[in-house]
């Protein structure tokens, strides 16, 4: 119980800082974030509200913002109209959702539906948050280094684990016997570390990994740029010991975004920089492959053009035919559902990993195309960010590396959408949308902060002083 009332100090500390700065708050929410899960392993009952605590910092720091966030919703709203009018579209059918989950449910079971429209809600003021935080380039370089040194800290639990110290808070929760992954004549342990699930350390490894990376091509000296190469070695170790490879594909779909947008832009010093990363990558797999006990990882990270198609498809053809044009509602497809609902309510719910899978049985054929439409449009807008070349207070390299990012998220998010139950991941996800959208207009942001800073000082008196 000790360990429980100091997370939960810890959460009403950094809710009341939050309250009265909320750019400082949210790094704090993501180390909530981060702490929820080990601390909820070390609670007795393994109370699943502990990892929904960063909701209620979050909460705060919408509170604390409200007015900035007022400010640069319509600021963001006539930028990208486009984006608005679309959104607006999506959020009709999710109402619509909403009305067919609860004939799905029954009144009964209202919490499913109520849950599965506050997920989708929720990622939004997050996207509007990035949008108004990012001022200034640095801030966002400031938050990867935050970033880094706390995923980095908490990936010391996946070898831990993978070494069996025995400790309630390593491993996959509420599983005291292991999590097994089987293929044909391969048997992989899937380690979680101090995270709660496989998929969740696996996708934070990998988040950790594009970093890395990013700070890798940003440092100026080989001094700093050693550090971020070790630490993106680290990350990917850990992506390969998740067991998840997603995870490891995430990390080719985020460079294979990256390049597209900035191969041109290149320096010799890049391309030393990756040739020795792809040196350090390659000894990671090799020790990793020369151990019989860990080479399982290695040989499991294979996959098939296949298993490729069939995960992004996410199962859609089979939702159709089996919930309908309409789909069955929201809540249908939640995860976590389950914990607000009777037995009856329990066997309505669906089988649906993957993200487009996801979207037709809770929001039907429709409202897939109107997300599908709304995505669509929010592509042509990041090309038009991530290929501007450098202005006054932005880089083309922080815009190539947020699209990236966002480009990895909403990939993984078609192969594995369960894995955005978890509010850290969906909401840095969506706080990272916000901030490239901010990179459009940190040039104007400079100016205007560069004219209020000449404004304020003191000008030289035009007449003489008598006495």
């Amino acid at each position: 119980m000790t360990v429980t009332v100091l997370f939960v100090a810890f959460m009403l500390l950094s809710a009341a800082l939050a309250l009265v700065d909320w750019r400082r708050g949210w790094p704090l929410a993501l180390l909530v974030g981060v702490l929820a899960d080990p601390a909820r392993k070390l609670t007795p009952g393994t109370p699943v509200a502990m990892s929904l605590s960063i909701i209620a910092v979050y909460l705060v720091i919408i509170f604390s913002a409200q007015k900035t966030l007022q400010t640069h919703a319509r600021e963001f709203s006539r930028r990208f109209s486009n984006l608005f009018g679309g959104l607006t579209v999506v959020l009709f059918f999710l109402f619509l959702a909403a009305v067919n989950g609860l004939f799905t449910f029954g009144l009964e079971g209202w919490k499913a539906p109520a849950l599965g429209l506050f997920l989708y809600c929720a990622p939004v003021p997050a996207v509007i948050l990035g949008y108004a935080y990012l001022q200034r380039e640095e801030q966002i370089y400031g938050l990867f280094r935050f970033y880094a040194i706390v995923t980095s800290i908490a990936m010391i639990g996946t070898p831990l684990e993978y070494f069996n110290l025995p400790w309630r808070a390593l491993g996959t929760v509420a599983l005291s016997e292991g999590n097994y992954r089987m293929l044909t004549g391969l048997t992989i342990r899937l380690l979680s570390g101090f995270y709660r699930a496989p998929d969740i350390m696996g996708l934070h490894a990998a988040i950790l990994t594009m970093i890395s990376l990013i700070m890798m091509l940003r440092s100026s000296s080989f001094r700093t740029a050693w550090i971020w190469m070790l630490v993106t070695g680290w990350g990917f170790l850990n992506c390969l010991l998740s067991g998840r490879r997603k995870a490891i594909y995430m990390i080719v779909v985020f460079l294979a975004a990256f390049l597209w947008r900035y191969f041109r832009r290149l320096s010799a010093v890049h391309v030393i920089s990756f040739v020795a990363l792809g040196l350090l990558t390659m000894f990671v797999i090799g020790r990793v492959s020369g151990d019989e006990q860990s080479s399982a990882y290695t040989q499991g990270a294979a996959t098939t053009q296949d298993e490729i198609y069939s995960r992004l498809e996410g199962g859609l053809s089979g939702t159709v035919e089996q919930s309908g044009i309409m789909g069955s509602g929201l809540g249908t497809a939640t995860q976590g559902a389950y914990h607000v609902l009777n037995e009856s309510g329990v066997a309505r719910l669906g089988w649906q990993e993957g993200g487009l899978g996801k979207l037709a049985a809770e929001l039907g054929v429709p409202g897939l195309i109107a997300v599908a439409l709304l995505g669509a449009a929010m592509l042509r807008t990041m090309l038009k960010i991530s290929a501007h070349p450098d202005v006054p207070g932005s880089t083309q390299l922080t815009r190539a590396a947020l699209f990236g990012i966002v480009v990895a998220n909403v990939v993984e998010f078609m192969a594995s959408a369960q894995a955005y139950s978890d509010a850290v991941l969906t909401l840095l996800a969506a706080f990272f949308v916000g901030c490239l959208f901010a990179t459009a207009s940190l040039d104007e942001r400079l100016a205007e902060a560069t004219a209020a800073e000449s404004s304020a000082l003191p000008r030289p008196l035009t007449s003489p002083v008598t006495p």
